[in-house]
């Protein structure tokens, strides 16, 4: 997982927490408004009758019309409690809502019962002289006015903390993503950095400052890396060189001698200089690197490999083909690593052709391809060719030649093509 998709993970469960927090507390804080609100409703009733009662007894004048009949709007009951217990005036049936046992205030909830609606009521004492001892006032507690404006305010007011939250969100995820562009865009040339693109740097300018000591330590990084391979590739050349010169003083040497067991050493030292220089090219083939401006004709690098190892191939007796089509071929590259991987795959070939067989080197479409007339590739080899290549399919090899040329081929962006010939024989082509 991504850092942006941590953070906008994080980001979203506090979103969610945070609206269901809200959506608590609201309930918590408009129900106890709800039930202070339901209280001072009833108490308003509830004082209006006893203040029409003070004054109108047989609850007649228009005043107390007007609020029995307010009363009966919102589906409310009431009832009017006598001294000696017998109901004075009620809205329903002559019995009280509750029975009356106290000299207080007093607050009441009736269930909903035989069709009738649960009730929220309260009872108020009144003091003597008066002929009613207390007066009871109920409304279903659908019908409170402050439930129609705590609906109308969830409905059109508090619900919009939820699309404000997901807006922040959302807000907060693409300021995100501006923030973390600058690594985006690093990780991306990091990307892009490999063993044919050393000497490549991330970009520094325009990064926050934080971003930019990240940069400056991988840059560094990166420096002492080329240096590395710079090292290592000047020791690999004085490493050939070390060991080319007394194996070329001990071929001339044996060249003066006419017996045969001389000749057979001197083609066991051949040997060993070509292991020699395909160890070498392997350790080079590690520090790989071009610029894109580095252009390579693949028909140049083909002709001078024929040019090359052509005396050697006559003199093993057998036969070497250049075929090259449709004009020069260029390719970004490394000139002398794809020479040297061409030069392992004709060596490789010339070691696989039977006497008088003919070697054939092609350069066509951004490729070149070896084929010789040999016994062609193993099975294991071109069904497990990317796995094996490192082994040999020779008992003498160590099967150098052609790793060399895979790992070539893949710092180049290619790759290497196995295959046997119908005829038979072996083709081996590099695709760039």
């Amino acid at each position: 997982m991504t850092l942006l998709q941590r953070l906008v993970l994080a980001m979203s469960i506090v979103a969610l927490v945070a609206i269901c927090a809200s959506i608590v507390f609201l309930y918590i804080r408009f129900q106890a408004s709800n039930d202070t609100f339901r209280e001072e409703t009833l108490s308003t009733f509830a004082a209006d009758l006893r203040q029409v009662l003070s004054t109108d007894p047989p609850l007649s004048s228009p005043h107390a019309s007007a609020v029995k009949a307010r009363i009966r709007e919102l589906r409310g009951q009431y009832a009017i409690l006598g001294r000696d217990g017998r109901i004075i005036e009620s809205s329903g049936p002559q019995e009280p809502l509750i029975p009356y046992a106290s000299e207080r205030t007093q607050y009441f909830e009736l269930p909903s019962h035989e069709g009738h609606e649960a009730l929220f009521g309260i009872s108020i004492p009144i003091a003597a002289p008066s002929p009613a001892q207390a007066i009871q006032v109920a409304f279903p507690k659908a019908h409170v006015i402050f439930d129609s404006v705590l609906e109308e305010f969830v409905r059109d007011i508090a619900w919009i903390w939820i699309p404000f939250v997901l807006a922040l969100l959302a807000t907060n995820i693409a300021v995100l993503g501006l923030a973390l562009k600058p690594l985006r865009t690093a990780a991306q040339e990091a990307a892009r950095i490999g063993p044919s693109s050393i000497a490549t740097r991330l970009t520094e300018s325009g990064m926050p400052d934080d971003v930019l000591a990240l940069i400056r330590s991988v840059n560094a990084a990166l420096d002492r890396l080329q240096s590395g391979f710079l090292s290592l590739e000047r020791f690999s050349g004085q490493l050939a060189h070390e060991l080319r010169t007394p194996l070329a003083i001990a071929k001339t040497r044996l060249s003066l001698s006419q017996d045969q067991i001389a000749r057979a050493v001197e083609r066991d030292f051949e040997d060993i200089e070509r292991v020699i220089t395909q160890l070498i090219d392997r350790v080079r083939v590690g520090t790989l690197h071009y610029e894109a401006a580095d252009l390579v004709d693949l028909g140049g690098v083909a002709t001078e490999v024929a040019r090359y190892l052509a005396p050697i191939i006559i003199e093993a007796g057998r036969n070497i083909e250049l075929k090259i089509e449709n004009g020069p071929v260029c390719i970004s590259g490394a000139k002398d690593f794809i020479f040297r991987a061409l030069r392992n795959l004709v060596e490789n070939a010339l070691h696989h052709s039977p006497e008088n067989g003919v070697i054939t080197i092609a350069v066509f479409n951004a490729r070149i391809s070896v084929a010789d007339q040999g016994p062609g590739f193993t099975n294991r080899r071109l069904s497990e060719g990317g796995e094996l290549l490192g082994k040999t399919d020779r008992a003498d090899g160590l099967g150098l030649g052609l790793s060399i040329v895979l790992e070539t081929m893949v710092a180049h962006n290619g790759r290497l093509v196995l295959a046997n010939l119908p005829s038979g024989g072996a083709l081996a082509t590099m695709v760039f």
